[in-house]
């Protein structure tokens, strides 16, 4: 897929002079993940997430409504540590996860990547190339606005990503086993919003924060089956009904 975010000039010269020790997301994927959570828990309890990660002062400058990569990975990782710290060791599998997943939407929807490959979907609506294009797509647009790197390789089942330099794990190592909860709702959230169905089951297998060299994640090939979908089950997350 060619790369449909634009940029301008003048964007792209004030993220070609960001220094290169620390990575980078869009401003846009952070300030759709806050507006989600605040959906979730409340705007004052997202103010107080801001104000004990230490970024409330600095939050105005590094979100914006345009895809340049101007918020760090710290912040991310800062204020997801205290939305753990403050709701419970549950927050990843339900907050974090959901947030991430429902701003796909808001965050991806418009952009030109995101309407070919729909128009591509419906042209083609038997083709067995469906969910390969699709999670071509998200990646692609994951990497164009984040310092991320996937990699999309196939077996007979599934489709196996690994990302280098992972946004949700990043300077965590103290894990005991995967905790990229972020990156699975953003896939999720991406399948869902191209299929209209949440029907793919997404799974972490591999992490950095457990000691892993990357971050490895599998989606399977065939939908989600009808006992599955009754027992509430996501993937390897177990959710209530409003956090799906």
């Amino acid at each position: 897929m060619q790369d449909y975010i634009s940029v301008p000039i003048e964007q792209r010269k004030t993220m070609s002079e960001l220094p290169r020790d620390r990575f980078y997301i869009s401003g846009k994927v952070l300030l759709s993940y806050l507006n989600e959570l605040v959906s979730l828990v409340g705007e004052k309890s997202v103010i107080m997430i801001l104000k004990r990660s230490g970024w409330m002062n600095k939050v105005r400058t590094i979100v914006n409504t345009r895809h340049e990569k101007t918020a760090p990975y710290e912040a991310l990782v800062g204020i997801n540590r205290e939305l753990e710290d403050i709701f419970g060791n549950t927050a990843p599998r339900t907050l974090i996860y959901s947030s991430a997943k429902r701003s796909f939407a808001s965050c991806f929807g418009g952009t030109e990547a995101i309407r070919e490959t729909l128009r591509w979907l419906q042209k083609n609506p038997q083709s067995t190339l469906r969910l390969r294009v699709s999670l071509e797509t998200i990646s692609h647009l994951i990497q164009a606005t984040s310092d991320q790197k996937i990699k999309i390789e196939e077996s007979s089942s599934h489709y196996h990503l690994t990302v280098q330099q992972c946004v949700a794990c990043w300077g965590i190592h103290d894990k005991q086993s995967p905790s990229c909860f972020y990156n699975v709702g953003m896939i999720r959230g991406g399948l869902h919003y191209l299929f209209g169905r949440d029907d793919y089951p997404v799974q972490e297998l591999a992490c950095i924060s457990t000691g892993d060299k990357a971050c490895e994640f599998i989606v399977r090939k065939f939908p989600f089956n009808e006992n599955e979908k009754g027992s509430g089950k996501t993937g390897f997350l177990t959710l209530p009904d409003h956090l799906r």
